[in-house]
């Protein structure tokens, strides 16, 4: 519970200044490598699922992360990461009610948001490996352990990450065996062009805590801009049924069987079928968010020499 983890946070940093007793040379020498690892939660918006609306809770996926930074100044570091995130939406499970006109499927005589007609859904496991400027607002003058117990950063990189969205068969929820980029399932993007992987721009904030003389405590939130309206597989208008069989392999392909149970979703509902040149979803580019705690060790300058030294095979006996 929040409770738990606030009191575990408090008793941490009430030891902050308790750690290995160290020569007094050593203390005065800067760490400027740090590694980081820690979980933490991502989200997605897009057509079928708009976190200003929405809220954060339908569409929460898990997220790892493990990340090496290098400090080059008082304020300035880079650090090179590599993410796993799981993102995913899905319209049966969207709040509904009043909208503005922001979401994708929404009624073009008014502002009813009828997502829950078109019904359809994705889910998506990714890597991202991206690199980041990070700028602590309090300086860091001298010796690492000199720095203070709170400080706020900013973050803002460049990455790339898989995009790799799937989803399931009509009457087999939540077994996401169908991948959407084997199939053209609207005007668009064919399959030969389908994005495996995009190019993002992350940009957040984050709060470093000192823990003890070698650890912080990093909270961090970003968002992940992109240049794709297909991290969900929606983005223009419905085609005719004859459309997507055609161009997945034409009558009698498994391919076009698949495609045309997974193109247009609103008859499993009981709705009529969409016609050609129905909206299917808003052509806005989708992002996706990641909010992690992290641990960050900070390592001797001479940590990769230690790592490969040949001293460190010989046998401690003779």
């Amino acid at each position: 519970s929040m409770k738990k983890f606030t009191f575990i946070l408090l008793l941490i940093l009430a030891f902050t200044e308790i750690a290995d007793a160290q020569s007094f040379y050593s203390r005065r020498r800067d760490r400027t490598w740090m590694l980081s690892y820690g979980v933490g939660f991502s989200t997605y918006h897009g057509d079928l699922h708009d976190v200003f609306y929405d809220g954060m809770q339908s569409a929460l996926g898990p997220s790892l992360g493990v990340g090496l930074r290098k400090k080059f100044g008082s304020q300035l570091s880079l650090r090179v990461d590599l993410n796993w995130y799981q993102i995913g939406g899905s319209d049966a499970e969207n709040k509904q009610g009043f909208i503005s006109g922001r979401l994708s499927n929404r009624d073009d005589t008014g502002d009813e948001d009828d997502r829950y007609i078109r019904n359809l859904n994705f889910r998506s496991r990714n890597l991202e490996l991206s690199a980041l400027a990070i700028f602590n607002l309090i300086p860091v003058d001298g010796s690492y352990t000199r720095r203070p117990v709170v400080n706020p950063y900013i973050m803002l990189g460049i990455g790339r990450s898989t995009n790799r969205p799937k989803t399931y068969l009509p009457g087999e929820e939540g077994n996401y065996t169908v991948n959407l980029w084997e199939y053209q399932t609207e005007e668009g993007a064919p399959v030969g062009s389908y994005p495996k992987s995009i190019t993002v721009i992350p940009f957040g904030i984050g709060i470093r805590l000192k823990a003890n003389q070698y650890i912080d405590i990093l909270l961090e939130g970003g968002r992940r801009f992109t240049f794709t309206d297909y991290l969900d597989d929606v983005a223009t208008y419905y085609p005719s049924k004859d459309e997507i069989i055609e161009w997945n392999g034409g009558v009698g392909s498994p391919s076009a069987d698949v495609a045309v149970q997974i193109y247009d979703r609103s008859v499993e509902g009981g709705y009529t079928a969409r016609q050609k040149g129905a909206i299917r979803g808003r052509e806005n580019n989708d992002a996706y968010y990641i909010f992690s705690i992290k641990l960050e060790m900070y390592l001797p300058d001479n940590f990769l020499g230690e790592l490969f030294s040949p001293s460190r095979r010989k046998p401690k006996f003779r």
